[in-house]
C-alpha cells in the first residue's frame, strides 16, 4: 500500500517540476512545445473532440430540417383541407343556384353513440323557421345524404342513408328498372338494391337515382352506382351491391328540400357526373 502512494507522490512532484520549468521557458519555446504536444500526444483527443463537435452540429441541422418538414407538411394538409372545402361549397352553391327556391342550405353535424364508427344520424342548424319539415330529403352536391325526421324552429334532426331503417325507391337513370335501396352494414359502406326484375341485367357503373315513388323523395336524386350483382331471389328478382354517391363522413354542408316531393322532379339539377365522394 505504501509503494503506490510513494509512486503517486513522485509523479505529482515530477509534474509540478515540469510545470515550473515550462513556465520559466521563453514564450517562443512554450509555443513550439505546445504545438509539438498537440500534434503528437494530444492529436487523437483533439480529433475526437472535433468529430463530436461536427456530429453535434449535424444532429442539430437534421432536427431543424425535420421540424421544418413537419411544419410544411402540416401547412400543406391545412391548405388541402381548405381547398377541398371550397370545392364542396362551390358545388353546393351551384346546386342551390340550379334549384333556386326548392332547397334550404344547412350545416350538418353527425350524431351517434360513443365509439360508433359509422354515423347513422345527424343534426342540422336549419329548422321549421327556415321551411324545413319532417320527412324532407337531405342532399349534397354528390346526391342523397338522408332524410329529416324531426324539425324544430332553430334546428332539425334526421338519419343518414346508413341508418338501418332507411329505405328509398330507386330506378336506373333511364327509368327502365326499379327497386328498393337499403343500407348494408360493414366496411366499406355500401347499399343494396333489392327487387330488380329478374330479366333485367344491370352492368357495373349503372347510375341509380330516386324514382319519386312513395311521395317522400322526388325523382332524380343520385343515389349511387351498381357495383355487382349479389343474388337472385327465387328466380323472379335480383339484388345488386351499390356504391353510394355520398359518404356520411365526407359531407358537412347540405341542402334540404322544402317543396313537396310529389310535385318535384330534380333530375335536371345534377347535370355534372357524380364524383362518388359527396363533393
Amino acid at each position: 500500500m505504501k509503494r503506490p502512494a510513494r509512486r503517486d507522490l513522485l509523479s505529482l512532484l515530477f509534474l509540478l517540476l515540469a510545470a515550473v520549468v515550462l513556465m520559466t521557458l521563453p514564450h517562443q519555446r512554450q509555443l513550439t512545445l505546445s504545438t509539438a504536444v498537440r500534434s503528437t500526444v494530444l492529436a487523437p483527443v483533439i480529433s475526437l473532440q472535433d468529430w463530436l463537435s461536427a456530429a453535434g452540429t449535424a444532429r442539430a441541422s437534421i432536427e431543424r430540417l425535420v421540424a421544418e418538414r413537419d411544419s410544411l407538411t402540416a401547412r400543406l394538409l391545412a391548405l388541402q383541407g381548405v381547398e377541398e372545402e371550397n370545392l364542396r361549397l362551390r358545388a353546393l352553391l351551384e346546386l342551390a343556384e340550379r334549384g333556386r327556391d326548392r332547397f334550404r342550405p344547412a350545416n350538418l353535424t353527425p350524431r351517434g353513440r360513443t365509439g360508433e364508427v359509422v354515423k347513422r344520424s345527424f343534426v342540422l342548424d336549419a329548422g321549421s323557421a327556415a321551411g324545413v319539415s319532417g320527412e324532407a330529403p337531405v342532399v349534397a352536391a354528390g346526391g342523397l345524404v338522408g332524410i329529416v325526421r324531426s324539425a324544430f324552429p332553430g334546428q332539425s334532426s334526421g338519419d343518414f342513408w346508413t341508418h338501418p331503417d332507411f329505405r328509398v325507391s330507386a330506378m336506373t337513370a333511364d327509368g327502365s328498372v326499379f327497386g328498393i335501396i337499403r343500407p348494408l352494414g360493414g366496411t366499406p359502406l355500401a347499399m343494396l338494391l333489392e327487387g330488380a326484375p329478374f330479366q333485367a341485367d344491370l352492368p357495373a357503373g349503372t347510375e341509380l337515382v330516386t324514382s319519386g315513388l312513395g311521395g317522400i323523395f322526388p325523382r332524380g336524386i343520385p343515389i349511387g352506382r351498381v357495383a355487382r350483382q349479389t343474388a337472385e331471389e327465387a328466380g323472379w328478382a335480383k339484388s345488386y351491391l351499390v356504391e353510394p354517391a355520398v359518404h356520411p363522413d365526407a359531407v358537412r354542408e347540405v341542402m334540404v328540400l322544402v317543396e313537396r316531393a310529389d310535385t318535384v322532379d330534380v333530375t335536371d339539377l345534377w347535370e355534372r357526373p357524380m364524383t362518388g365522394d359527396g363533393r
